[in-house]
């Protein structure tokens, strides 16, 4: 698939797909871009009309669906094509930077080879003492000088213009990794950190120390159906915001707090044991469970509590059995089932996974 818009067109087309893209369940990578540059670029083409197809069945668009619609409707026959296009996207905006440094370096000094060269032909000779063909040419330096400076100032333009662009690619990037309501991670920013965390190469990469334990808490706020229920959802996002808050505060240093999902949030913990986040994960029950949150236009205090499943990942180790490594969802499951087990003997309460 080959582009043919300007540069200006172009930046448009980026402005209007970043507040798209960033809603959506894919990361912000090439083929999304170029999945959502072409949906804003042409209302009536297929694409368009299937993207919204599944927004209207399916919410969201997700790394699956974003894969599909770039097979069908723009990747090239060829693989070595379809790789230079997704590639291309990606190195958009950096090169256009690159071109803009490079050109204004360029157009600088030719502006002050034309200066010199302006300065020596004249003006301190008298205009009938120099052949024709001089003056021919000061008149085309002095115009050469005029144009260049106009081009000058229209490259620091574009500079200041892509700086703003790569600003909203950082911004929505950041924005699509956050839960907005709690500030905290959403369930996108968990997976990658959860999977990067447990990587083969972690250790490698220096990501954890060899063989060092990472633990999980999962955390659900109890009865908050019927919080919202007898205070209505306002309070309701006041509850989830209080209890991320202490979250928060609670984290260690490398651990991530993340909203995964209505009322449930997680606590991976990178390089700590399980007795370190069974002592974590009941300070953190105790300190919400003497915590009160004052409904507005209200007296009165609520009480809240939350129960809390604990695991720690099962990693390769024949002495204790394991021939492989724990798979990441096998360990997100191992610590759900603790929550429920918590919720099923009473809430307000932690279980450690066995």
């Amino acid at each position: 698939m080959e582009y043919h818009d300007t540069v200006e067109r172009s930046t448009e087309l980026l402005r209007k797909a970043l507040p798209l893209m960033s809603r959506q369940a894919t990361a912000l990578h090439p083929v999304s871009y170029a999945v959502w540059y072409a949906y804003v670029a042409d209302a009536n083409s297929p694409l368009h009309q299937a993207l919204d197809n599944h927004l209207a069945t399916h919410g969201v668009l997700d790394e699956a669906a974003t894969d599909a619609l770039y097979r069908r409707h723009l990747a090239d026959p060829d693989a070595d094509g379809t790789r230079q296009m997704a590639d291309g996207v990606a190195r958009l905006l950096d090169g256009m930077q690159a071109s803009a440094t490079a050109a204004g370096d360029q157009t600088a000094r030719y502006g002050h080879s034309l200066q010199r060269l302006s300065a020596a032909l004249g003006p301190g000779d008298s205009q009938s003492a120099q052949p024709a063909a001089l003056g021919e040419v000061l008149e085309h330096t002095l115009q050469m000088q005029t144009a260049l400076t106009r081009l000058q100032k229209e490259l620091a333009e574009s500079q200041r213009e892509i700086g703003s662009l790569r600003d909203e690619v950082r911004r929505a990037r950041h924005e699509s990794l956050v839960d907005a309501l709690t500030t905290l991670a959403n369930r996108r920013a968990f997976d990658r950190r959860l999977v990067s965390c447990l990587a083969a190469d972690a250790a490698v990469l220096g990501r954890t120390p060899v063989g060092a334990p990472v633990s999980l808490l999962m955390i659900d706020i109890d009865h908050f159906k019927r919080v919202n229920d007898s205070y209505g959802h306002a309070f309701g996002d006041q509850v989830l915001r209080a209890v991320a808050q202490v979250l928060k505060a609670l984290t260690p240093e490398g651990g991530l707090a993340a909203r995964v999902g209505g009322e449930e949030f997680a606590l991976l913990l990178p390089g700590v044991p399980l007795q370190a986040a069974h002592a974590l994960a009941e300070k953190l029950r105790g300190t919400v469970a003497a915590s009160r949150i004052r409904r507005k236009n209200s007296a009165s205090d609520e009480r809240i509590t939350v129960s809390l499943g604990v695991a720690q990942y099962q990693q390769h180790n024949p002495a204790h059995g394991l021939t492989v490594d724990e798979a990441p969802t096998d360990f997100v499951d191992r610590a759900d089932r603790a929550l429920y087990a918590a919720k099923q003997a009473g809430r307000d309460r932690v279980v450690v996974a066995g």
